[in-house]
């Protein structure tokens, strides 16, 4: 049975409740003053026929296009066209992550060039639970967003309830805040529509797995009368549902359970003010995998990738629970509010093998290690959008404020016993036997928690038909405390600060279809906000008297369309530099510390998205980085940034077939990277091909068969820091999955 820990849980909040109260009460109160009338169409004609064809040609298009080419992005702060956005952001759709059967954010990542999976220390990453990651040489594993708010929490996030995953590259503090030097990604989720849906999977896959889900969307306004006015009558109410059980191709004793529902209800759709209530309740419980011993990164003689070196007795539990409100109300065409609060919490407990290997006496050790994480957040939200001119300017303004609460409770655990040290080689056994196992709570760990508050403004400025000027500016006034005991010590600290982020560009648009754009950001990272840890030493980055690491970007890059706007095609060139990093710049004796270092990475995207013809369709993405230390007297000054691969790219590309049949296939490949600052110990570089048929058996059901690493090469998706451990990447392996939609 699970432990409950001692320490004090946080409940929601007195002001929390006020402020959901207040949400719900504005959507009520504006549907009551004014019960808003479904939008008509300002172009529509007087001729019914015709203008039931024209509709019917605009739906037909805006299907085409927005399948593999999404026309926006979802937050409210940009204001154009994806294609008219002066910043590099690569959109993985719905119908991509299905076509490839992506389950976890991290399988949908791998179609963002610049991205590398870490492998976690102390109950970090593995290939069942925690989304850890490198975007552009940073770690980003903090910023991960739903619908726009901050998503904290060591869980492997699953794609049933998506619409699509947004990656926005480069510093962008002013649209999300702290700590987001590399850029973050966002992750839109599934909400509810007019038009009735029935829909679902069943999936079987190597590794013994087996997985559904169900997506059901229904129009409960005029299906089933609810309501007499307007307001009410436009209400629907969608469910997801899924339902996973089994191995992980490839690995012994592996396991990824996962259960989850997502329910949402929304009234007012297709009106002026519409109001949107979402839940999501997850349930995961894991058998964790940390890979297989190895010798600085290298594969052991013997050792088959395919063995488990944990115990049976490992576990990785995990409980997520969100609850979101957001209202939208158009006070006319240009004109409109939308309010969002969100509070989740995440609850994981882990108890895991570690394995390593000891090159000074040939042994194998396995390392019992602990974990428990309580993570919530609140975040409250508010926005104006703003359309108007002033004399030949065109405005489009977005101003607001935002409130976020985050906070991370950590108990100390003990009694987690000893694992048995072997000569090498051997098979392992998770049966070994655990010496002095006595799992309890020792009655001390941590706390902490960060008060943030926002106020941020934005402007896009057209004038004439080639120009565009868009900028933003955001302050965030923070407050982070953290109190940290064990049995001899009792630490307690704060800090506080306001700090400032902002970006400009200036877009220049020769023809309607394409865009040049030369842009600037920057954005601040405070001590301790992004692991919710402060440290009193004067040699640690989370010292709070330290300043913000600061990360400034200035990216040149073009954006154009092909072939009626089906395919967009995107390129850029970037200088990141990230500044007030802490480093030893004399090792002595004794050690002199400096707070001057940073990073830089100069480097080039490329992507395009979209069909090239009726039948072909195709998303594919590519990064070259060039990322180095800048720490002067320090014997790593000018050497690689961890995790940061100097070229990494993906294809994917479709084709539909006679007699409703579609075929896919697509490469993957990543440039070796560097896994510890001193460069000695690096994930060798890979390539895999991954492949696809699916064949219409009607217009209500298909048939997919997905496989993966098709050439069946072996490799390492990640080590940890020291090189004594690697998690091998699936080998050739498929998944058959069967869909329906009515």
């Amino acid at each position: 049975m699970k432990p409950k820990h001692a320490l004090l849980k946080t409940a929601v909040s007195t002001r929390e409740m006020v402020a959901m109260t207040a949400l719900l009460t504005a959507g009520y109160a504006a549907a009551e003053a004014s019960p808003a009338k479904p939008k008509e169409d300002p172009k529509k004609k007087k001729d019914g026929e015709e203008s039931q064809q024209n509709l019917g040609d605009m739906l037909v298009e805006a299907v085409r296009q927005s399948l593999y080419r999404p026309e926006n992005v979802t937050s409210q702060k940009y204001t154009v066209p994806l294609r008219d956005v002066p910043q590099t952001v690569t959109v993985v759709p719905k119908k991509v992550i299905e076509e490839q059967g992506a389950t976890t954010l991290t399988e949908v990542l791998r179609n963002v060039p610049g991205i590398s999976i870490q492998a976690g220390e102390g109950g970090g990453a593995s290939s069942t639970a925690g989304d850890m990651f490198n975007m552009r040489g940073f770690n980003a594993s903090n910023s991960i967003f739903v619908d726009g708010v901050r998503d904290d929490g060591l869980v492997s996030r699953d794609t049933f309830n998506l619409e699509a995953v947004e990656a926005f590259l480069g510093p962008t503090g002013s649209d999300v805040g702290r700590g987001t030097a590399s850029g973050y990604i966002n992750m839109a989720t599934k909400s509810p529509k007019l038009e009735n849906l029935y829909a679902g999977s069943a999936s079987v896959a190597s590794g013994e797995r087996f997985r559904a889900t169900a997506d059901v969307n229904q129009n409960i306004g005029t299906s089933l009368g609810l309501g007499s006015d307007d307001w009410l009558s436009h209400a629907a109410l969608r469910v997801n549902g899924l339902y996973q059980t089994g191995g992980v191709a490839g690995r012994d004793i592996v396991e990824r359970n996962t259960y989850s529902i997502a329910p949402s209800l929304a009234f007012g759709l297709g009106t002026d003010t519409r109001l949107i209530l979402q839940a999501q309740y997850l349930k995961q419980d894991n058998i964790p995998d940390y890979g297989v011993p190895a010798r600085n990164g290298y594969a052991l003689p013997t050792v088959d990738p395919e063995w488990y070196y944990g115990s049976i007795y490992d576990r990785d539990d995990v409980t997520q629970k969100s609850f979101t409100a957001r209202l939208e109300h158009d006070f006319n065409e240009n004109l409109q509010l939308r309010t969002q609060v969100r509070y989740s919490e995440n609850e994981r407990f882990a108890v895991i093998t570690s394995p390593g290997y000891n090159v000074a006496n040939n042994w194998i050790t396995r390392s019992r290690q602990g974990n428990e994480r309580n993570n919530e957040i609140f975040s409250s939200q508010t926005s104006l959008t703003a359309k108007f001119n002033t004399g030949p300017l065109e405005h489009a303004v977005v101003g607001g404020f935002e409130y976020t609460y985050d906070s991370q409770t950590a108990p100390g655990l003990t009694g987690l016993g000893t694992g048995p040290t072997v000569p090498f080689p051997f098979v392992p056994n998770p049966n070994f036997p655990i010496t002095g196992a006595n799992l309890a709570y020792t009655g001390f760990g941590s706390i902490g928690s960060t008060d943030t508050f926002g106020l941020f403004l934005f402007d896009t400025i057209k004038w004439g038909e080639h120009w565009q000027l868009s900028g933003g500016i955001r302050a965030d006034t923070y407050e982070t405390r953290f109190h940290s005991t064990t049995a001899t010590t009792n630490v307690y600290a704060m800090a506080d600060d306001t700090l400032f982020s902002g970006k400009v560009a200036l877009t220049y648009k020769p023809v309607k279809e394409g865009s040049i754009y030369l842009g600037y950001g920057t954005t601040q990272t405070p001590p301790g906000t992004a692991n919710f840890t402060l440290s009193t030493s004067p040699t640690n980055q989370n010292n709070p008297n330290l300043d913000p690491q600061e990360s400034q970007n200035i990216e040149l890059g073009a954006k154009w369309d092909f072939f009626k706007s089906a395919l967009t095609v995107n390129a850029a060139v970037f200088h990141t530099e990230n500044t007030n990093v802490i480093y030893v710049s004399d090792p002595g004796p004794p050690q002199v510390f400096s707070v001057d270092g940073g990073q830089e990475i100069n480097g080039a995207t490329f992507g395009v998205a979209g069909k090239i013809t009726e039948n072909w369709s195709i998303i594919a993405n590519a990064a070259f980085l060039d990322a180095k230390l800048d720490q002067p007297g320090n014997a790593n000054d000018g050497k690689d940034l961890t995790l940061t691969p100097e070229f990494s790219g993906s294809i994917w590309t479709t084709y539909k077939l006679p007699y409703n049949f579609t075929i896919a296939a697509g490469p993957r490949y990543q440039e070796s990277v560097f896994i510890n600052a001193g460069n000695t110990i690096k994930v060798p570089s890979y390539a895999v091909l991954d492949a696809m048929v699916q064949y219409d058996v009607n217009e209500n059901v298909t048939l997919r068969l997905n496989v993966y690493n098709l050439l069946d090469r072996e490799y390492r998706a990640s080590i940890n820091n020291n090189g004594q451990r690697y998690n091998p990447g699936a080998p050739l392996s498929a998944m058959f999955t069967t869909e329906f939609k009515f």
